[in-house]
């Protein structure tokens, strides 16, 4: 893969947890790299109605647009 890749995971997800779902994707991919989008944040965060952290869905999705335009400019 000679695209590049941007991933975002929350520290507290269980569902797809860092060292199982997340870590072989950085590990094997040359062009990625990523960043946890906080300790607490799980991974319904970005739907529930009260999320662990509030201000996840605007902050992810301000890295992810300017992810965009960093690479697609």
């Amino acid at each position: 893969m000679r695209v590049p890749v941007e991933i975002h995971w929350g520290g507290a997800d269980t569902v797809n947890p860092y060292d199982v779902d997340v870590k072989p994707y950085l590990d094997h991919i040359p062009t990625a790299t990523g960043r946890s989008a906080g300790p607490d944040v799980r991974h319904d965060d970005f739907f529930a109605d009260d999320p662990a952290d509030p201000d996840v869905r605007h902050r992810v999705g301000r890295e992810a647009a300017a992810f965009f335009l960093r690479r697609l400019v």
